[in-house]
């Protein structure tokens, strides 16, 4: 700041001690301070000089003596208004007043001087992995707690925990703004988050959109200048575009559900995200080298009828592993043996256990490699003609453990193979070769119970 502004600031205090102010001239000199923060020190110094100063020179009152008619005489002078005593003692008042006045508004800049010298903290750091600091990182200190400010990766990944109980993982680069444990803003990267819900309303804002939790773990990807993409992995979110008045959106999505949105609101549908075993990353880009047999998954539903998606896990099938994108259920060894060794290993695909339904579905597999593929399928519901005309059934089975969703609250999920199976899936095959699209139907027409079934795929 110039020396013509400081004696600008310094004009701006003379006149609202002195009581000469107009609410102008104290909008002007409140906004001088916020633009010159670091001049805080600078009017707490002067303020108490002020007030030392009415302090020292305050006229003293006169002595009275209580009970004296003298001192009734000097009551009734007193109290006439042009009396000397009354003069003074306006005087007195005056001064002790703005004695208190500065000395408060002293104690408010310190205490705004003081926070901003000793940020909040917001979080703590919980786990790095060849993570590397921007240069314009100033949200993290030497003691790996989280405060407001700009927080920047190049590379590596990056986890923390919020004071509120959110967990975030970032993956570099990324660069964000942290405002509050409730509010960060995404500039440009990829960020997951795991809310509890006593901090439901924890909101990821980015350059289009505002992304408002409803008590979930959901993923916001800022990956250019025209969209950002959102996933959620559990229970739901709201988004708002951040468009003009005029061409604005709101829409909320839900477990198994993926967008990809402009500034506008204009939302186009992710058909597959990238998954890693026994890991929570994702990604909503193609792999830059291929990582499995499966290239890609898609099906003929538009943005308009759904905004599911598909999530391949290379080397992922295991037990306990999740089936599907939109239900907690798990993939499970019938026997004490475990899943079956064809399956054990294979990249897998957690379908949407919702599209059991969809008569007129079909899926598309493109496969990156020779590849052996497998169909998990529901023994409940009648064999459709896509399954039985192109697969074999290999004589295996697996089982899925249902956890508690809306048609089955009351169930629950056990650790292990063989515990809590629910029901029981056939495991039919056929080779593909490098570059192939195979087409899957849907599971016929019907409303009877059954679940959708399975994708898996082994190298051959």
């Amino acid at each position: 700041m110039t020396n013509g502004a400081d004696a600008q600031l310094m004009h701006s205090l003379d006149r609202v001690l002195e009581e000469s102010s107009s609410d102008q001239e104290r909008e002007q000199f409140s906004q001088l301070l916020d633009e010159n923060p670091e001049l805080a020190r600078l009017v707490i110094d002067q303020l108490q000089t002020d007030a030392l100063l009415k302090w020292s020179f305050s006229p003293s009152l006169p002595n009275v003596t209580v009970g004296s008619h003298e001192a009734d005489e000097a009551t009734t002078a007193a109290c006439s208004p042009d009396s000397p005593t009354r003069v003074a003692r306006r005087r007195s008042w005056k001064f002790a007043v703005g004695v208190a006045v500065a000395a408060s508004l002293a104690g408010l800049l310190a205490f705004s001087w003081f926070n901003q010298t000793a940020p909040r903290t917001l979080g703590e750091v919980l786990a790095s992995n060849n993570v590397e600091f921007g240069a314009s990182c100033t949200a993290i200190g030497p003691d790996q707690k989280i405060t407001a400010g700009i927080l920047e990766i190049t590379s590596g990944k990056l986890s923390l925990e919020l004071s509120n109980g959110v967990t975030m993982s970032l993956r570099g680069p990324t660069q964000c703004r942290f405002d509050s444990d409730m509010l960060v803003e995404l500039v440009r990267g990829q960020a997951t988050a795991d809310v509890p819900r006593w901090a439901r309303g924890f909101t990821i804002t980015t350059s289009d959109i505002e992304v408002v939790d409803l008590g979930t773990r959901f993923g916001v990807a800022k990956l250019g200048d025209a969209n950002t993409d959102v996933v959620v992995f559990e229970g739901e979110v709201d988004l708002k575009s951040l468009g003009t008045a005029d061409k604005q959106f709101a829409r909320r999505l839900t477990q198994g559900e993926a967008a990809r949105i402009n500034r506008i609101g204009k939302i186009e549908r992710i058909f597959q995200v990238h998954g890693e075993a026994n890991d929570d990353s994702w990604s909503t880009l193609e792999p830059d080298s291929q990582d499995g047999v499966i290239a890609a998954v898609w099906d003929n539903l538009g943005a308009t009828k759904s905004v599911s998606y598909y999530q391949v896990i290379p080397r992922g099938l295991d037990e306990d592993v999740h089936a599907y994108v939109d239900h907690p259920h798990q993939w499970n060894g019938l026997t004490s043996e475990g899943i079956p060794p064809l399956l054990l290993g294979a990249d897998y695909v957690r379908t949407v256990n919702d599209y059991r339904y969809l008569n007129e579905l079909s899926i598309e597999v493109e496969f990156a490699a020779d590849a052996t593929l497998f169909i998990i399928y529901d023994d409940r519901s009648e064999l459709p003609d896509w399954l039985t005309s192109q697969f074999e059934d290999t004589g295996f089975d697996i089982g899925l453990d249902e956890d508690a969703w809306g048609g089955n609250p009351t169930f629950t999920v056990a650790e292990g193979p063989a515990e809590s199976i629910d029901n029981t899936f056939s495991v039919w095959r056929r080779p593909c070769a490098a570059g192939e699209t195979m087409t899957l139907g849907s599971m016929r027409v019907g409303r009877e119970a059954r679940a959708m079934y399975g994708i898996a795929a082994t190298p051959r």
